[in-house]
């Protein structure tokens, strides 16, 4: 399949500059970077989190979890896990599971872990269980603009 038409259209938009990773499919994130031989830190992965207000895409390092309390404490909200069938419209360009953490390519707030600031490099889903993107800090910034940051793992 290769990148997902929303977030390879919001990237050229954004002006950044990104390159494909390809790997053996992968049931997970973490598989994936361990497939592409990638630092997992180095590699974000999308949550969806619903409350009664919306979704917002939580966008933390692969191999950490969130945690619910600290998500609460940063957003003033009771979110909880979003169900796949629940946000899949959002992502109906991506394969089930393959989550892009870009959430302005799909109308969504995003809030960030901010240990994911201290990577030269990052990646992240592409769309589907094939292939990462790849940007620089600096490029990943652009694509998470207006994200709100925390400790949320």
């Amino acid at each position: 399949m290769g990148m997902a038409t929303s977030l390879e259209s919001y990237m050229l938009h954004a002006g950044v500059d990104y390159d494909m990773v390809q790997h053996e499919p992968s049931a997970t994130i973490v598989e994936a970077a361990q497939k592409a031989h990638i630092r997992k830190n180095c590699v974000a992965k999308a949550v969806v989190l619903k409350d009664d207000k919306g979704f917002l895409l939580a966008v933390v390092p692969s191999e950490k979890k969130i945690s619910l309390k600290k998500i609460e404490k940063v957003t003033n909200r009771k979110m909880e896990l979003s169900s796949e069938t629940e946000f899949s419209p959002f992502f109906a360009d991506c394969e089930l599971g393959a989550v892009p953490p870009i959430g302005n390519a799909y109308g969504l707030n995003v809030l960030m872990d901010e240990s994911l600031e201290n990577n030269s490099d990052v990646y992240f889903e592409a769309g589907d269980h094939e292939n990462l993107v790849h940007v620089t800090d600096w490029d990943f910034e652009i694509l998470m603009k207006g994200a709100r940051m925390g400790p949320i793992c």
